[in-house]
């Protein structure tokens, strides 16, 4: 059976535990997702370039297609391991392209 998008809607608002957990990870995760999301576009947008497929790049990483999956989703927690791979495999810059505004909005200041 196919919702409809008011029963989408009334699922995603609903008191669901499930559904506030969801919610309260995204918030509470909010930076490093985003992030996540942006290398994953930056990986969808170099493989597309090297006309490279997902199979493809996981073979030369040596990782599941599941992962490379994952990975292109946005909501993985990356390491640098996988970060580096990334960048000499594809030839992009992810690393140090984290521009400086982020660090002077998010800085924390210990005392």
């Amino acid at each position: 059976m196919t919702m409809t998008n008011k029963e989408r809607f009334l699922k995603l608002v609903s008191d669901d535990i499930e559904t506030v957990k969801r919610v309260n990870y995204r918030e509470d995760n909010s930076l490093w997702l985003r992030e996540s999301k942006s290398i994953a576009l930056k990986v969808l947008l170099a493989l597309k370039e090297k006309n490279l497929t997902q199979k493809d790049l996981a073979e030369l990483m040596g990782i599941s297609p599941q992962y490379i999956s994952k990975l292109v989703k946005g909501n993985e927690n990356l390491t640098i391991e996988t970060i580096t791979k990334l960048q000499v495999i594809l030839g992009i810059n992810i690393l140090a392209s984290y521009p400086q505004r982020h660090f002077e909005n998010h800085l924390i200041i210990a005392k």
